[in-house]
């Protein structure tokens, strides 16, 4: 097997991490163009960005496949030079279809609702969040998302986090952090509208203690 390299990421690996997001998602067939996927994408990411305090992306065959972002409670932002200008996403999303502008709507209203019904009233259980952990199609079965997650864990204890959460869906490998030790605690029903088509996604809640 090639070596795998786990390294800090760095402002040019942010394609390649959309890239993976995008394979993550597979949603090439709701959107009807790949200019409003990828606006979605960046949209979608730059939370992640702006909220962490650990990255790190793993790299095969000088080609970044996959990526960890995480953050801990009291720990200041480091990612935020990563961020993208936004405004040229906003203004395609604001230049697309009835159809996409409502599902993306749908998708992002839903998921922000049900993502405070999960956390709300466990919020002060954790002090730590694992972010962002993805692997794109062609990495997946050479574990390197378990090297990934080690390293996010072992940033956690050394800055002695005592219990993490996560937010999974039925669309991603969530089976991952079930064998990894996390413990799925709650869970809700999302049913999204993508042009009259509905789709049915479960939400997790996971955490871990460390």
């Amino acid at each position: 097997m090639n070596n795998i390299i786990i390294r800090e990421a760095i402002p040019e690996d942010i394609p390649a991490i959309k890239d993976t997001v995008r394979d993550v998602w597979d949603w090439e067939e709701v959107f009807e163009s790949d200019e409003i996927l990828n606006a979605c994408i960046a949209l979608y990411f730059s939370p992640v960005l702006h909220e962490a305090t650990f990255g790190r992306v793993a790299v095969l065959d000088g080609k970044v496949v996959g990526v960890v972002f995480a953050s801990v409670e009291g720990e200041p932002p480091g990612y935020k030079h990563l961020l993208e200008d936004l405004s040229p996403y906003i203004l395609t999303l604001l230049q697309s279809t009835d159809s996409d502008r409502k599902s993306i709507f749908d998708y992002i209203t839903k998921t922000s609702n049900v993502y405070r019904e999960l956390i709300s009233g466990v919020e002060e259980r954790y002090d730590g969040t694992l972010e962002f952990l993805a692997l794109s199609e062609s990495a997946q079965g050479k574990g390197i998302g378990k090297k990934l997650w080690l390293e996010a864990k072992s940033y956690f204890e050394e800055k002695n986090a005592s219990r993490i959460y996560l937010y999974s869906d039925s669309e991603c490998n969530f089976e991952f952090y079930d064998s990894q030790g996390f413990k799925k605690r709650r869970e809700k029903e999302i049913c999204f509208d993508f042009d009259g088509e509905k789709e049915i996604s479960q939400q997790y809640l996971y955490e871990y203690d460390l």
